[in-house]
């Protein structure tokens, strides 16, 4: 086949992706431990294996002297140093790994006192009836509060500094007023139950309440010197009054492995970032280092998510700056409105609740004031840590990739504008669509490269490869094209405490490893290679993303994927992934599924981005070099002034806007909480004074002939087809089953199709409409070649009757396809599609697993004549050859001369005799895998890799009239082997332990593993 000049030159580019589109890893290194043979090897091996880069942080090791191998010691500068060089040496990326938990985020030149520190605000309080007089009460920074939710110790900070003292009146038990918001809408919203309807929910039935009107600021007649504190005042009438008194002390959060106690830095005072700027600048970026970062194009910091702790009753993050910064950025004084500030937040921003709750009259305007010291933490986390960070990071070559406000009382999307690479995670978000939309909308709007931490679940070594997969199609379908899995560790490991299959890094309850422990990691070259493909392909040209919805969150749900019970039984996560949420086609967010089912486009942002100069409207879309953004919608109840008036603006050149009323969203999964907007945005969300301007600006809105106002989710397809919205690519007929993405580039138009329904679906067949006349191909992601689809047809569709290649397909569940378009090829009237005829069925094998199970270990030593000897343990794998006595399929645990405790790969050998070989596309169906990674090879050529939900290959050439020998080699995860082993009643499930349930092991199961088939040769036409 020949194809046009701008496919050919795709074609060409993606017959081997280069290394920057292949899937990366997070390598989770025994502290400084590794020997440099170690090193080498695992780079190596992961080169070797098709993986693009590697991002390295340090993870406790027992039995070892983290004096002598932890962060900041020789061993960890030294092997930090060998991983940069060798990975360089490679083409390979590398990421230094920062974030809260991991200790070169952490500096070990500060203590909890200095304000380079993290801080805390926390309270006191003091009943006051009548007067009281003396000392004011002071924070017991030694008392024992119990363990946070996060990893880390504590160290007790020695200084507390007066920030307020305010007094209010209280009524000690009353309802949460009105069963008003808390946190996840910033207030003013209706708690709704777990099917989002109308009606109102108590957050905490007897949470105090304060009277607003009686909050005092009493901070002016505090006297005495600093440690001298005192306050005479009495209380003016007879209720029951309270003093609140606040100091601010650092958290004393530390992080290990670390050769001294390192320091959890401030996020929100420029003292923190100066000090770890200063400390790399003087420390860690030797000139040897720089020099090896200089010769690197992708040397990257990565900052992960930021688990912080807050220790004492207030419960609020605070630096010298945040009042004065507050005042500056909102216009009044935060003082006074402390009170109501104060918090519980266990684990991570959206378990906030509030310790006080206002009276009912001042409901709207206390959730205003919670709005805004949100909003300034995330300004301050934006221009006080990441800006200065990248600018730095920037002189020395190194880019900034982010997972932006994880975990903290952060609005999700504004910190994107600071940062090079947006990143997500699938653990935190469950692998759910909605919840990738969530940051794609900043990725996509700012022209920044979305990426994931894939694979973190807590069933590691039970899994299949598919079930791996399947996340990775949900994140390609939501418009991420960088993939990190997460992750790999060395096999070799510290004495006393490694054993087969290797060290853990991860801990053994936590995530999985796609390294060579693992038998699929003989097919990795491979697949490495078709996800390349698949992402160099979808990072071409631009995003065609046909919605934006503006979402402002401070507290989003991003531990949403780590709770799976009902009641006391554990859900085990591939039921959670593959059978819940969007695959019971329930989104968290934007909860109708029309537009999605129509095959449009959406995702999510903050409004005020709107508000940037390189932000524009013109050619009647949102960011036309961008995502093209054809509408927007406004669904939440507050919305900006400012962000008014720019809709209002672009409306009157043309921009779609839809209003929506009585839509209803996620608060916490875990709690089955959700949220009721009434009236979209009926108000301004901060104390700003601008309802009224905000008011006429909508009613301005609304009259324009471009805008549209509905009453519920389920009307937006309707109104926005009404605004003459035609997708970009949309379904002829809506179709539940499938997502799509789109890429414009240049004469090509690449959509990336998938059947996310792959525990709960049938094969689906979807028409997908594109704009335009032109020749449509598929991609095979594992051959790097295009076929034509010969069914497209050409229609016309609209009152301007434009012009649309509609494009038939047929998708396994689980399965994904990327379609282009090629429009300078002109329209190729192809046959009308035919079903797959039958060849041959291949039904008489000869088969053979290679049984993986522990071997001998090796001791490996390096003496660097530094005064000692490093060790390392590595465990080796022993391969039994088993026979299985018979020749037709089925799982190797039911096969004769295998059983149910073997792990492994399988090798499957038959021959197949064409007296002709027939003409058109030829297809090996190997029907049933058992999700394992594998390969085919026929006659002896190279291995082909296939899609572990649609395992067909394409043979097309490669057989020949007569005998034609097939060999398919399929590999399973290491369940059953470990299991047999009793490796899992050692181990606990982490997600009981993060719930505070009794210790419990993993219940697992005897999992099937092979090809089971029907294995047939078909011909396409």
């Amino acid at each position: 086949m020949t194809h046009p000049a701008a496919l050919e030159a795709l074609r060409a580019a993606i017959a081997e992706p280069p290394i920057e589109y292949r899937p990366e890893l997070r390598w989770w290194l025994a502290e400084g431990l590794h020997t440099d043979a170690t090193i080498r090897r695992e780079i190596a091996a992961a080169h070797r294996l098709g993986f693009g880069g590697m991002e390295f942080l340090a993870m406790p090791e027992e039995n070892i002297d983290e004096a002598r191998y932890g962060w900041g010691s020789e061993e960890w500068t030294h092997d930090s140093h060998t991983i940069v060089a060798e990975t360089t040496a490679r083409g390979m990326s590398f990421s230094f790994t920062s974030g809260t938990n991991w200790s070169n985020a952490n500096l070990p030149t500060i203590t909890p006192d200095d304000p380079a520190a993290s801080q805390e605000l926390d309270v006191e309080y003091e009943p006051v009836r009548e007067r009281r007089v003396g000392l004011l009460p002071r924070i017991d920074l030694g008392a024992d509060r119990g363990e946070g939710g996060l990893p880390g110790s504590r160290v007790t900070p020695k200084r507390q500094h007066l920030v307020a003292v305010v007094a209010a009146a209280v009524t000690d038990s009353g309802p949460t007023a009105s069963g008003l918001s808390t946190p996840a809408s910033d207030g003013a919203a209706t708690l709704a139950g777990a099917d989002g309807a109308a009606g109102t929910t108590t957050v905490q039935a007897l949470t105090p309440v304060i009277d607003v009107g009686t909050l005092t600021d009493l901070t002016p007649l505090v006297t005495g010197d600093e440690g001298a504190e005192a306050l005479d005042w009495s209380a003016p009438d007879a209720r029951d009054w309270r003093l609140f008194v606040f100091w601010m002390h650092g958290t004393g959060q530390t992080a290990s492995p670390s050769a001294s106690v390192n320091y959890t830095v401030n996020y929100l005072d420029r003292d923190g970032v100066d000090a770890v700027i200063d400390y790399w600048r003087e420390v860690v970026l030797t000139d040897a280092l720089k020099a090896d970062i200089a010769r690197n194009p992708r040397a990257q910091m990565y900052m992960d998510s930021l688990e912080l702790n807050t220790w004492g009753e207030g419960g609020m993050f605070w630096g010298r700056c945040v009042a004065e910064e507050f005042r500056a950025r909102r216009g009044y004084d935060i003082t006074p409105w402390l009170p109501l500030l104060v918090r519980s937040a266990p684990l991570m921003a959206v378990s906030t609740r509030y310790r006080f709750e206002p009276d009912a009259a001042h409901a709207i305007e206390v959730a205003k004031v919670r709005h805004d010291y949100v909003a300034t933490l995330t300004d301050l986390y934006i221009e006080h840590m990441l800006q200065p960070f990248a600018d730095f990071l920037h002189e020395q070559g190194i880019a900034l990739r982010a997972e932006i406000s994880y975990g903290l009382p952060f609005e999700l999307t504004r910190p994107g504008v600071a940062v090079d690479g947006i990143e997500t995670e699938s653990l935190e978000f469950g692998s759910q669509i909605d919840a990738y939309r969530l940051m794609a909308g900043p990725a996509h709007l700012l022209g920044k490269q979305y990426s994931s931490e894939t694979g973190a679940t807590t069933r590691n070594h039970m899994l299949p490869h598919r079930f791996y997969d399947q996340i990775i199609n949900t994140q390609l379908a939501a418009g991420i094209t960088k993939t990190v899995l997460h992750g790999w560790s060395s096999p070799a490991g510290a004495e006393g405490s490694t054993e087969w299959p290797g060290h853990e890094g991860m801990l053994p309850m936590f995530s999985e490893r796609f390294d060579t422990r693992q038998p699929a990691a003989e097919f990795y070259p491979l697949w490495n290679r078709a996800v390349g493909r698949v992402q160099q392909v979808l990072r071409r040209g631009r995003p065609r993303i046909d919605v934006g919805i503006l979402r402002t969150d401070h507290f989003t749900d991003n531990s949403s994927g780590m709770m799976f019970y009902d009641g006391e039984r554990r859900i085990p996560d591939e039921v959670a992934y593959g059978r819940m949420w969007m695959r019971n086609r329930q989104n968290h967010w934007w909860r109708d599924l029309g537009m999605q089912d129509a095959g449009w486009g959406y995702e999510f942002f903050d409004g005020s981005l709107l508000l940037r100069d390189d932000v524009v409207f013109a050619d009647g879309v949102v960011q036309p070099d961008g995502p093209g953004y054809q509408a927007l919608i406004v669904y939440q109840e507050a919305l900006d002034a400012d962000v008014a008036a720019r809709l209002l603006e672009w409306a009157r050149a043309g921009l779609r806007v839809l209003i929506v009323n009585g839509a209803s969203e996620l608060k916490r999964l875990e709690t089955g909480e959700y949220f009721y907007y009434g009236a979209a945005a009926a108000r301004t969300p901060g104390l700003d004074g601008r309802d009224a301007e905000l008011a006429a600006t909508m009613a301005a809105l609304k009259v324009l002939p471009s805008v549209a106002e509905v009453d519920e989710p389920a009307r937006a397809v309707e109104a926005l087809r009404a605004l003459g919205l035609i997708g970009y690519h949309e379904f002829a007929v809506p179709n539940q089953n499938v997502l799509a993405y789109e890429r414009i580039d240049g004469d090509l138009t690449h959509v990336y199709v998938y059947h996310f329904l792959y525990e709960t679906g049938q094969d689906t067949d979807v028409e997908l409409r594109l704009p335009g006349v032109g020749t449509a191909y598929q991609l095979d992601q594992w051959s790097g070649r295009f076929h034509e689809l010969g069914a497209a047809r050409r229609e016309e569709i609209g009152a301007d009757r434009s012009e649309v290649t509609v494009v038939p397909l047929r998708l396994a569940p689980g399965e994904a396809a990327v379609i282009t378009l090629d429009s300078s090829a002109g329209y190729s009237l192809g046959e009308s599609a035919t079903a797959p005829a039958i060849v041959a069925e291949l039904s008489d094998w000869d088969i053979t697993v290679e049984s993986w199970d522990a071997g001998e270990a090796q001791l490996i030593e390096e003496d660097r004549g530094l005064g000692y000897a490093t060790r390392e343990v590595l465990p080796t794998t022993a391969v039994t050859r088993l026979r299985a006595n018979g020749t037709a399929l089925a799982p190797w645990k039911d096969l004769d001369g295998v059983g149910p405790e073997v792990s492994g790969v399988g090798e499957y050998r038959t021959t197949v005799r064409l007296d002709v070989v027939p003409d058109g596309r030829l297809v090996l169906d190997l029907g049933d895998v058992c999700g394992g990674l594998g390969s085919v090879s026929i006659n002896g050529g190279a291995p082909i890799g296939f899609d572990t939900s649609a395992p067909r290959v394409d043979v097309t050439g490669l057989l020949r009239t007569g005998s034609n020998d097939v060999v398919v080699r399929v590999s399973s995860s290491l369940s059953n082997r470990l299991k047999a082993r009793g490796y899992y009643e050692r181990i606990p499930d982490v997600s009981a332990l993060l719930s505070g349930l009794p210790y419990r092991p993993h219940h697992v199961p005897v999992r099937d593993y092979g090809l089971t088939g029907p294995v047939r040769l078909l011909v396409e036409n």
